[in-house]
């Protein structure tokens, strides 16, 4: 499914339907792959219509593409022994058409459309690093409510999508082995160019 609307669009939608879920960059939808109980965590590659991407599920992560359309993401990410419907952590990934190169102002700005929602938020600095991608992330925490951990990455000027990752963990906020898992989620990303890879069969 192609976008065809704005990046600041999507975002306005989305925010009117968070509604307790995540902050939403994006909408694209992934076609739904089988599940494999036993395969072992490796490389994991996304792919829509218009884009193709690579992540490394963490240990003790299993990633679930059949779902992650439900939030408008290519791919969720929950703990071994939760599920999408019941979880403690989740992880969510998703691709956005890209605007312009201002990533930095892209999530100030949701964070300015954030507030005129829940004045109670507080936007906490984060530490997310991505080896190549530039990247700005900040911890939405509603007090005794919601955590959500928000990364944007801009693959650069030369690619023509924006990714964002998004962890919730509910009223808790997050342990250091989910912390670990997120940045190594964000680390692991790569965007894969249409025309230097054919979707997978």
């Amino acid at each position: 499914m192609t976008a065809t609307v704005s990046l600041k669009a999507r975002i306005r939608m989305s925010l009117r339907q968070f509604a307790l879920l995540f902050l939403v960059v994006a909408a694209f939808v992934v076609p739904a792959a089988g599940k494999d109980e036993g395969r072992k965590n490796g490389p994991l590659v996304v792919y829509g219509d218009t884009f193709m991407f690579v992540i490394q599920e963490p240990d003790g992560w299993t990633a679930d593409i059949e779902n992650a359309a439900k939030l408008s993401a290519g791919v969720v990410l929950v703990r071994k022994g939760e599920t999408f419907e019941k979880h403690g952590a989740l992880i969510a990934i998703r691709v956005a058409k890209k605007v312009d190169e201002n990533t930095k102002e892209d999530l100030a700005h949701d964070m300015r459309e954030f507030r005129n929602l829940y004045p109670d938020v507080q936007f906490k600095d984060l530490k997310v690093a991505h080896p190549a991608y530039a990247s700005h992330a900040k911890l939405f925490a509603i007090p005794k409510s919601r955590h959500d951990y928000v990364a944007y990455l801009n693959p650069g000027a030369g690619t023509p999508i924006l990714f964002s990752v998004t962890m919730t963990t509910g009223k808790q906020p997050a342990g250091k082995k989910d912390l670990k898992a997120y940045r190594d989620v964000v680390a692991s990303l790569e965007f894969i160019p249409q025309d230097g890879a054919a979707a997978p069969r």
